[in-house]
């Protein structure tokens, strides 16, 4: 126990108290919130948005554009119009090898399509035919059986 020793009538009802006293210094203790304000301040928007750099590309792009139409306005006068269409011809110095390869890949083609339809079966349809009924009379006459 840790409380002064003060003259009592009663040292139980003392320390019931005095336990007492304590638990509601605790509680206290535990609910109490501080006086200082931890909160973000409020933003300000000159702070975030830059207006100044914004105005200033604006008043950029404004001059880049006014610039522009200037020049199309001088060319345009003088008659003297750019050909900006690019006409290229494709050149490659595998043409030809491409185009041997193409004819091969088709000859091969055409080669395995003939060997294809020329294979026959080796064994005739009729005989899977017979066959195939023998076993349907065979399986009859065991399911009689069973």
């Amino acid at each position: 126990m840790h409380y002064h020793a003060t003259p009592v009538a009663n040292k139980h009802l003392a320390e019931i108290f005095f336990l007492k006293n304590q638990a509601i210094h605790e509680k206290n203790i535990k609910n109490a919130h501080s006086t200082l304000d931890r909160s973000e301040p409020i933003r300000q928007s000159h702070c975030s948005q830059r207006i100044r750099q914004k105005q200033i590309r604006e008043y950029e792009l404004a001059r880049i554009e006014r610039e522009n139409q200037r020049l199309l306005a001088k060319i345009a006068k003088n008659g003297s119009f750019i050909d900006s269409h690019n006409h290229y011809n494709k050149h490659t110095l595998k043409t030809k090898d491409r185009n041997y390869e193409q004819i091969e890949h088709k000859n091969d083609f055409q080669y395995l399509q003939k060997r294809i339809n020329q294979v026959r079966a080796t064994y005739p349809a009729r005989e899977y035919q017979l066959d195939y009924a023998k076993h349907q009379i065979i399986k009859k006459r065991l399911s009689r059986f069973s």
